[in-house]
């Protein structure tokens, strides 16, 4: 199996010539690695085509690459069209109903595309509108797919153009005409300001390569449509002015022998698109031509295009990435699979390790059980002792404390009660509540600096009696020991 080298391919291919311009990925420019091509006499009814462009994918090896290819524009309808809103999604679903209007075509037989071109100020856009019929590129995806090619993307010509334009720096008119020497067709776009303007593009079995005189023929043609095109361009302007010099390009032909011949034909300077190797920022040796498409290409393949066009089926890219999502899953499968092996594994290596140690754990625990038995009887037997050796918190201690709790005279006890772990009930009687309440906090206090067994000490009642004819009052405190505390005085209650 072979291992993706994420190095970028831009292939072009007709019944004529097979394009392909290797990239390495870069920020900067077009770093070229090679520039391959191929020409032919190839048929797509005879099967040529198919087995040429088959035969050029293995040898230059465009399964190990990122490959993305290029219509040509002059196969398809484009129109720059203005707009009354700057919505994405008003945008393409306005352009998709009003398809019919500029194609002879239902939406449902095309594919389409638009990209924002400009945003005006009172909230309209201009937008490049592309309508290509689906039977163009599923052919070019059969092709593809016959030769063993997923592409990535499918770009256009046109803003491939423009995005080479756009990203050069130098050399070039603010506002000119680039024209491009197609294999199989001609196309011409108008820049100002590095913003696409203009585009058109013809059909033509010219070949473009021609000299000598030959070259009379091609001249002429060239003479014709360039004209034509540079003359609607002026007409629809707003300035209703036109270039400032036209540029020549072409993947495969050397177009500086038209220059000077069409300064005279066009009353235009002419030259070849020279600026355009500003942007290789390394392998320009390799190209020998000026294929400014697959420059712009190579940018909008690595997100760096000025405008960019998509053609590539929706249909495919989600087949693909349901594809991709059920790959996934068989290869997340896959993984659980092995991490659950190695985990059963694991466990029953733990398992094993886990109760070879309860056995010696259990051997050593019947070899000192006797000895630790021994132990926590004399634990106990230590415990008992303790209990009856302590006197702190006793119920002598408690009494005692009482004792020295209470006041000379003004109040009694007549009744102590001492249940044993939970509390020590006061019966008696006191002169007036001011003694009864005073002790009472007395004891709070004493249990919160010494005996905490006093610490929640509460009046339960307090009831007027005569006694010697005197009132006096019944009454009777309680005091509930803390959880905490563990009161040692007998298992009975005391009084």
């Amino acid at each position: 199996m072979t291992r993706k080298t994420h190095h970028i391919s831009i292939l072009q291919f007709d019944d004529r010539l097979i394009s392909r311009l290797r990239v390495r990925r870069s920020t900067r420019g077009v770093d070229v690695l090679a520039f391959d091509q191929e020409r032919g006499a190839w048929s797509l009814e005879d099967g040529s085509l198919e087995a040429a462009l088959k035969a050029f994918a293995q040898s230059h090896e465009l399964a190990d690459d990122d490959v993305y290819t290029v219509l040509p524009r002059h196969e398809m309808t484009a129109r720059i069209l203005e707009l009354p809103t700057q919505d994405p999604d008003e945008i393409a679903g306005g352009i998709r109903l009003s398809a019919e209007e500029y194609v002879p075509f239902p939406a449902e037989e095309l594919i389409i595309d638009q990209c924002v071109l400009r945003t005006l100020p009172d909230g309209a856009s201009l937008v490049l509108a592309v309508f290509a019929h689906r039977d163009v590129v599923d052919q070019h995806l059969a092709l593809l797919g016959s030769a063993g090619i997923e592409p990535i993307q499918i770009f256009l010509s046109t803003t491939c153009l423009a995005s080479a334009s756009a990203a050069a720096e130098g050399g070039k008119q603010q506002r000119h005409a680039l024209v491009h020497l197609a294999s199989g067709g001609l196309e011409v776009v108008v820049m100002n300001a590095k913003r696409l303007e203009y585009g058109r593009a013809v059909a033509s079995a010219q070949d473009w390569g021609l000299g000598g005189d030959e070259a009379t023929e091609v001249l002429e043609e060239l003479r014709v449509e360039i004209g034509a095109s540079l003359s609607a361009y002026r007409r629809q302007s707003e300035d209703g002015e036109g270039v400032d010099a036209v540029y020549l390009c072409s993947e495969w032909a050397d177009v500086s022998g038209y220059g000077e011949a069409l300064v005279h034909e066009l009353g235009q300077d002419c030259a070849p698109a020279s600026f355009a190797r500003g942007l290789l920022v390394g392998g320009g040796e390799a190209v020998a031509t000026l294929p400014l498409v697959s420059l712009g290409a190579a940018l909008t393949a690595q997100g760096r295009g000025a405008v960019a066009i998509r053609l590539l089926p929706r249909s495919v890219l989600e087949s693909r990435k349901r594809s991709g999502l059920k790959g996934k899953a068989i290869r997340l499968g896959a993984l659980a699979a092995a991490v659950l092996i190695a985990l059963t594994g694991l466990y029953a290596a733990l398992v094993g390790q886990r109760q070879a140690y309860i056995r010696e754990l259990r051997a050593r625990i019947a070899k000192v059980e006797p000895r630790a038995k021994s132990i926590v009887a004399k634990t106990k037997q230590l415990q008992i002792i303790e209990q009856q050796v302590e006197r702190s918190g006793s119920v002598i201690e408690l009494l005692a404390a009482l004792c020295d709790a209470f006041p000379a005279s003004g109040i009694n006890v007549s009744r102590f009660v001492f249940t044993h772990n939970q509390e020590i009930e006061l019966y008696g009687r006191a002169e007036n509540l001011e003694i009864l309440q005073t002790l009472t906090q007395d004891l709070i206090d004493m249990g919160k600096t010494a005996l905490s067994q006093f610490a929640m000490t509460q009046r339960a009642y307090e009831n007027k009696v005569r006694e010697r004819n005197q009132i006096v009052l019944d009454y009777k405190l309680i005091m509930p020991f803390p959880i905490s505390e563990a009161v040692e005085g007998g298992g009975e209650n005391v009084e």
